[in-house]
């Protein structure tokens, strides 16, 4: 997928006898938007095409969402879609307010420095949902993958504009 189009998060298991799917979002922004709403599916089976999808309808279920799709009326239709990542058009993003908002896919590719402004081998690979608090996932540039707790106490200021995002102390996460 492009930057053109923002991932929302994967499809899950099935809720429900309607074709509900549980979603395990990336970004809360679906909440924000009104339905029906056109979004891309994806899925990495290549026997499975990507195609554009109608959202009818997202509600909040236990801290995560369910989801409804156009066309998707019993469990053993939503069940085809387990596993599918949700893709919206990137245009379709409410602009943010205020500096110290962000969107999860802003933040993919950012180079750590340390608290000194010292550059790190280490990008931003990805962002992972975790029940306590998000884990970013580095990489660094042997291909080692290096988990850090998005908390403020290992992770400094974000700085977009730069690309940078400030690790404090960054060594004891090398040793790991």
């Amino acid at each position: 997928m492009t930057k053109e189009w923002i991932s929302l998060g994967q499809l899950g298991k099935p809720f429900g006898i309607k074709g509900w799917l549980r979603l395990n979002v990336r970004e809360t922004v679906l909440c924000e938007l009104k339905t029906p709403i056109s979004l891309k599916l994806s899925k990495p089976d290549f026997h499975f095409p990507e195609k554009e999808i109608t959202l009818l309808e997202i509600r909040p279920h236990g801290g995560k969402f369910i989801v409804r799709f156009e066309g998707v009326t019993t469990p053993e239709e939503a069940a085809k879609w387990i596993g599918g990542f949700l893709f919206l058009p990137q245009k379709l993003l409410p602009k943010i307010e205020t500096k110290n908002e962000f969107y999860i896919t802003d933040l993919i590719g950012l180079q750590a420095i340390d608290e000194s402004g010292k550059k790190l081998d280490w990008k931003l690979k990805d962002v992972q949902d975790n029940p306590a608090h998000p884990i970013l996932v580095f990489v660094k540039e042997n291909g080692e993958e290096i988990l850090i707790p998005f908390l403020q106490v290992f992770v400094g200021d974000l700085d977009l504009e730069k690309n940078t995002i400030v690790l404090i102390q960054p060594e004891i996460w090398n040793e790991i």
